[in-house]
């Protein structure tokens, strides 16, 4: 299981970094493999990303023993590391709204997602390195 939680962690991670570089440096009109893999034929990497760490961070949480139902707990909810990760939790579902909303498309929202993503970055490096609290 120990084996499991490791190769989450760094799809995790993975995810993360593939995913803010297709943000920053994805062109549709290059002509390279991964451009016209992603831009083209699967509208971009932003919902499989989604889909990988929603799916490898409720596999991290229950591996260290945090259910669905321990998330609106009161125990978790009054501790700090539980209100960092539900602010975690808001800012994803704040990035999930904009992929719904905005999408694929050009828009200077595109900034404020791209500063929402790194201060997921952060705070998720909070949690894990819990330092403040």
């Amino acid at each position: 299981m120990e084996y499991l939680y490791i190769l989450a962690v760094w799809a995790h991670i993975f995810t993360v970094a593939f995913w803010v570089g297709a943000m920053f440096f994805g062109d549709p009109e290059s002509t390279r493999f991964f451009s016209k893999l992603f831009e083209k034929k699967l509208g971009g990497v932003g919902w499989y990303a989604h889909g990988m760490l929603w799916s490898t961070g409720f596999f991290m949480l229950y591996y260290r023993g945090i259910s669905l139902t321990d998330l609106f707990s009161a125990e978790l909810l009054s501790s700090s590391w539980g209100k960092t990760l539900w602010l975690k939790i808001f800012l994803v579902l704040l990035l999930v709204g904009f992929q719904i909303v905005v999408g694929h498309k050009a828009s200077k929202v595109i900034y404020g997602y791209i500063l929402v993503s790194f201060t997921i970055i952060g705070i998720s490096a909070l949690l894990v390195r819990p330092i403040l609290f």
